[in-house]
């Protein structure tokens, strides 16, 4: 099965990016390609299930997807969400997996791919690879941009700044 992927360089550290693309609760605040997730459990870690919506194109929504976490490496800053293996799809197994790359203090490599095994991953990869690709490619935008904004908000909470006296 051919891998759908797309890679961005966010302009903002790793660890703002992992902390923008965990938060599942703050998704509908900025991410359009999935402008619902519910959690079933109280948090984020393997084995936890959850609902969500994919805005498969300006015109398709794909509503009440079931998916699991299938890894959470906070370490290596990998996130590995699949098709729920208890309420999801017959016939078709997905992987999606979301990692962050440090660049430099500033800069973080996002990768974004998926894969699907099984009877229907033909007919999926069909009709949907174009789709997705351009789908995560908008939600690497999204995501810089939510990075961005929450970079601004924390450089004004911190002030203006500060000389270090050394008339440079």
């Amino acid at each position: 099965m051919r891998r759908i992927q797309v890679e961005a360089v966010i302009r903002a550290p790793a660890e703002t990016v992992w902390q923008v693309i965990t938060d599942l609760d703050r998704y509908p605040e900025w991410n359009g390609f999935t402008p619902r997730v519910t959690l079933r459990t109280c948090d984020l870690r393997t084995g936890a299930e959850f609902d969500l919506d994919c805005q498969i194109t300006d015109r398709k929504l794909l509503t009440g997807e079931h998916e699991v976490v299938l890894r959470l490496d906070e370490q290596r800053r990998a996130l590995c969400m699949g098709t729920s293996r208890a309420r999801g799809r017959p016939g078709i197994v997905s992987e999606r997996w979301q990692t962050c790359e440090v660049l430099d203090a500033g800069a973080t490599r996002f990768v974004n791919w998926e894969e699907f095994r099984g009877p229907l991953s033909p007919l999926v990869q069909l009709l949907y690879a174009r789709k997705l690709e351009r789908a995560f490619r908008r939600y690497c935008v999204d995501l810089q941009g939510r990075c961005q904004r929450l970079l601004r908000l924390e450089r004004a909470a911190i002030g203006p700044d500060v000389p270090d006296g050394s008339g440079a």
